[in-house]
């Protein structure tokens, strides 16, 4: 699909079934676009998600099926974790803010008296 971030807004969950991830790009672009999260707990994802969202990360497929019957079955909770997660975003995983939190990290671990052993 071409420029896939024009319709992932169009969704009401994200579902991220994947067995190994890091911190997936796909994430920020379906919190960015207001959506709740259904996901395996894999890589950075738990931290990711707005705190609200959590519990919808989990650890196999079968609390994966049960979370997407919830989320499916409730609109209200769906635009409230989709609203917390699009704070979240726009929040922490901004260009700016994503550069900040790197120059802050390199910083800290740059001026350790530890590094130069």
């Amino acid at each position: 699909m071409h420029e896939p971030w024009r319709f992932i807004g169009l969704f009401d969950i994200f579902a991220l079934s994947s067995d190994s991830e890091q911190f997936p790009i796909s994430l920020i672009e379906a919190m960015a676009a207001g959506l709740p999260i259904a996901s395996m707990d894999v890589g950075d994802v738990a931290n990711m998600v707005a705190p609200e969202n959590r519990a919808f990360v989990v650890p196999d497929d079968a609390a994966l099926a049960s979370a997407l019957g919830a989320l499916s079955t409730d609109e209200v909770l769906r635009r409230r974790l989709g609203e917390a997660n699009r704070f979240r975003a726009r929040r922490d995983f901004t260009e700016d803010a994503m550069v900040d939190a790197y120059a802050r990290l390199y910083g800290e671990a740059l001026s350790s008296p530890r590094i130069l052993r």
